[in-house]
């Protein structure tokens, strides 16, 4: 049986296109609150409040952009009001485009594909991601969004994200992407997953050390054992496995050792 190939994130916009949607499947309570709060925010914390926006699915633009676009973006937040989708494809890093379009909005709905609809909402995406600003550098973003509106079948329709400008906090590769749950009761947060994606497929590869390193924990020796062994520093082996679950997408060194056996590393 054929494989499906994935939904890619404009694939996803596409389908919409031709679909009539009730305008009451889209109401949401308790939206205007949250623009009117974050329109009222103190002076003195302006330029550390995020960038809210508000994006419809269904069509492909931005219900709502928060004027702190221009504190973070360096452009207004009516040229992204006006041009949609459309716009943010303009000033988006070109690899990492084809990175969120290709690998992470369909690991997204895989994922939400999982929950409830009803639950979509108690889930937070985050992931950082480059793009162009108003004086056309690239600059480094962490976006943070929940889809706080799916329909019947679990198919996102709106999503309520902020994006906050990180260009001093972070190096461009590899892109993170974490999924976390809370708890609407009690307000606690538990990470769902973590996956790391790379650029190129080559920077997946383990390295020569970090080879040497899974050999020796499929061992059972410690951070410390391996450092003697290696002739090298514990904080350098701690680095190392570090690197090894970013690559593997792995949490704790179980879930590493099977991954080199399933995958044949070892």
């Amino acid at each position: 049986m054929p494989v499906k190939p994935p939904v890619t994130w404009l694939k996803y916009f596409d389908e919409f296109v031709n679909k009539k949607i009730d305008p009451a499947d889209l109401t949401l309570e308790g939206i205007d609150s949250i623009i009117n709060v974050h329109r009222h925010s103190f002076n003195v914390l302006h330029h550390s409040v995020p960038m809210i926006y508000l994006l419809d699915y269904t069509t492909g633009k931005y219900a709502f952009v928060s004027r702190e676009c221009s504190t973070h973006l360096d452009f207004s937040y009516t040229k992204m009001m006006e041009g949609g989708v459309s716009f943010v494809l303009d000033n988006y890093h070109p690899a990492d485009m084809e990175l969120f379009n290709n690998s992470i909005f369909p690991d997204r709905l895989k994922i939400l594909e999982s929950i409830p609809a009803s639950q979509h909402k108690d889930h937070i995406f985050s992931f950082n991601y480059r793009a162009k600003n108003g004086k056309g550098q690239y600059v480094n973003l962490l976006q943070r969004n929940s889809f706080i509106k799916s329909d019947e079948n679990g198919r996102p329709l709106l999503s309520l994200g902020v994006v906050t400008n990180v260009n001093h906090f972070k190096i461009e590769n590899p892109v993170i992407q974490l999924v976390e749950k809370i708890d609407p009761i009690n307000g606690c947060i538990d990470t769902i997953s973590k996956n790391t994606y790379y650029f190129r497929q080559e920077d997946k590869i383990f390295t020569k050390r970090e080879m040497e390193v899974l050999r020796h924990l499929t061992d059972g020796l410690t951070s410390k054992q391996i450092a003697d062994k290696l002739f090298i520093s514990e904080h350098t082996v701690i680095n190392h496995k570090r690197n090894l679950h970013h690559k593997s997408n792995t949490q704790n060194t179980a879930a590493l050792i099977s991954f080199a056996f399933r995958t044949r590393l070892l």
